[in-house]
């Protein structure tokens, strides 16, 4: 299921942009060889920035809803779960030139180091999307997220680094007078090309801190226009964003009972280390199980988004791959499909679209050693 735009919003009926000539052949009176001709109306550049907006919701788990540009092919989703729950949005220009994101769905939950006991590190650990690492502000963090999420763009370089005061004030004003947080924000800029075509792309990313454990994420988009028409399109976007009552409910209900039952990890660990440690990895199993049934939701969404690029501009398919860390691969009979980043040689199952990958050498041999019958595979080419 995929929520896609479409409407229109009455408040943002106009489209930038239109300009009306005026009429044509006035000529000297008694001369009517223009009569009839009518009002000559420029095209509209339908992937120039805009104001006219569409709402979407989050088709997975129904947890926010976001207002995305009239016009453009957007998606949105949910990533991850409670404490660790990502909104992910994407939105590309009718001319496939101009991308936006929201959200990095593959950014973990950060716990300090000092916040870490021996006993509490072993339920952390059996949680892959949790990740110990002490605190980096933004204006650190933010630079080797862009290095190491773009970095290997052809021709990448960031060309600016800064602080972003007003998102930064924003998220202090969200902040509950003595709760104990911390914020931060900033913005980073870099080129790279795209089918030789030179792109200018912006991202900023915000932190917030709590002592014990802190969380960030990231906004941006890549264009190969002027990436400052295209900003206060992104700001919006980003700001738009809404969770819905439902979902907070249900987060804060999880969150209470997630922190209980840690505490009691550690209590039941302190007097029975190897049956507990059997506990930690079956709750981790079943949660990594729930999370995985909603990536994959939400990679049935993305599958559904690519293929409806196919017939676009894919000069900024790397950029959006990179962001959701996956491959476009193609051929055979299963056509173009988006599979996870990781793997040199792909192969799809012709009957479910499931696939597996490997390195350079991973084959039909290799197919057989993990039980699989390779009949039912074909080898898929990544797309470049």
């Amino acid at each position: 299921m995929l929520t896609r735009s479409g409407g229109r919003t009455p408040a943002m009926a106009l489209l930038a942009g239109l300009v009306v000539l005026g009429l044509a052949g006035c000529g000297i009176p008694g001369n009517f060889a223009g009569e009839g001709r009518g009002d000559i109306i420029e095209e509209v550049d339908a992937s120039a920035p805009t104001t006219s907006t569409v709402t979407m919701r989050d088709p997975v788990e129904d947890s926010f809803t976001v207002e995305v540009p009239e016009g453009w092919d957007s998606v949105a989703y949910s990533s991850g779960a409670f404490d660790v729950h990502r909104n992910v949005v994407s939105t590309v220009s009718p001319d496939g030139k101009t991308v936006m994101f929201v959200g990095d769905p593959r950014i973990p939950f950060y716990w300090e180091p000092s916040s870490v006991t021996d006993i509490f590190r072993q339920t952390v650990d059996a949680f892959d999307f949790y990740e110990i690492q002490q605190f980096q502000p933004s204006e650190s963090y933010v630079p080797d997220y862009v290095t190491r999420k773009f970095g290997e763009l052809p021709g990448f370089e960031i060309t600016s680094v800064g602080p972003e005061p007003e998102l930064l004030a924003q998220l202090e004003k969200s902040l509950i007078e003595g709760a104990g947080f911390s914020a931060t924000a900033a913005e980073v800029r870099f080129t790279y090309e795209a089918s030789g075509t030179p792109i200018n792309a912006i991202v900023v990313g915000w932190a917030l801190s709590g002592g014990q454990a802190w969380t960030t994420d990231v906004y941006g988009l890549a264009t190969d226009r002027n990436p400052d028409d295209y900003r206060p399109m992104l700001d919006a976007m980003a700001s738009s964003v809404t969770t819905t009552p439902e979902w907070s409910a249900r987060s804060q209900a999880n969150h209470e009972q997630t922190m209980a039952q840690i505490q009691a990890f550690g209590e039941e660990l302190t007097r029975q280390h190897n049956a507990n440690m059997a506990w930690i990895q079956q709750s981790a199993a079943a949660h990594q199980s729930r999370m995985q049934a909603i990536w994959a939701q939400g990679d049935a969404s993305m599958q559904s988004y690519y293929d409806r690029m196919d017939s676009m501009d894919h000069t900024q398919r790397d950029f959006l791959n990179y962001i959701n860390e996956e491959e476009t691969v193609s051929g055979g009979s299963t056509g173009t499909r988006q599979v996870a980043t990781g793997a040199t040689n792909y192969w799809v199952n012709k009957y479910d679209g499931t696939y597996v990958g490997g390195d350079i050498n991973f084959g039909e041999s290799q197919l057989r050693e993990i039980g699989l019958n390779p009949d039912d595979y074909e080898q898929v080419t990544v797309v470049k």
